[in-house]
């Protein structure tokens, strides 16, 4: 059995070009695992879901159209903020 264990950058998704030859004839049967590293950002921006989740509350936040709590549910948060904070400092 031989390993090869690489890390690279894409620069084109559909060709790898490796540092090194490997040491195979050609036509040798081989299994390829590839692990990408996934950012938020990306996951973020291929989610078309979440994408139009996000610019509907952008465009509610410009409108000042969003959720406005009651009176009765702001002195709830504000109570529960205090609570934390106070247990955070013991």
């Amino acid at each position: 059995m031989y390993a090869y264990k690489e890390t690279m950058t894409l620069d084109n998704p559909q060709q790898l070009t490796l540092r090194v030859p490997l040491p195979f004839l050609k036509g040798k049967k081989v299994e390829v695992l590839i692990i990408v590293e996934e950012d938020e950002t990306d996951y973020v921006s291929q989610n078309k879901a979440l994408m139009q989740q996000i610019e509907l509350s952008m465009q509610t936040h410009q409108q000042r159209g969003g959720y406005q709590p009651t009176d009765e549910e702001m002195n709830a948060i504000l109570s529960e903020c205090r609570v934390h904070q106070r247990s955070v400092k013991h």
